[in-house]
């Protein structure tokens, strides 16, 4: 079965970073051009003359702007108070189910060693002890 998988999947190649921190830099730039558009569409929504609700709602466009952007940082609070942390605690749950996770596994790995190496300790600390007190 993994023989077929390995013919189908293509190996990955070693490159240069050049091409990742382009994709990097354009992802995280997007945004910017998201605002702009944004303001663009917002303005056409306002000043659409098939529907003056907007105009109705309010008076000026700055104050529509501004209802709009304060929609937008409730949406922003929710999502950074509640979103964020149920998706964080979804995934690392998923990730740590049925040795999905290598990381994961080698923590519990490490975590093991520590407790080992915890009890030789002690077991040594209890002979030296036992040693110090025979001598007196």
């Amino acid at each position: 079965m993994s023989s077929i998988v390995d013919r189908i999947v293509p190996k990955q190649r070693k490159m240069s970073t050049k091409v990742g921190g382009l994709l990097i830099i354009v992802g995280e730039t997007m945004f910017l051009f998201s605002l702009l558009n944004f303001l663009m569409i917002t303005r056409l929504q306002y000043y659409s003359s098939g529907d003056s609700f907007m105009r109705q709602l309010f008076p000026h466009y700055l104050f529509f702007l501004a209802a709009l952007f304060i929609a937008a940082f409730i949406g922003m609070w929710l999502t950074y108070v509640y979103v964020f942390p149920s998706k964080q605690r979804f995934a690392q749950e998923q990730a740590i189910k049925d040795d999905r996770s290598p990381l994961f596994n080698k923590v519990l790995e490490i975590e093991s060693e520590l407790s080992e190496l915890k009890n030789a300790v002690n077991e040594i600390s209890k002979k030296i002890d036992s040693m110090a007190e025979k001598k007196d």
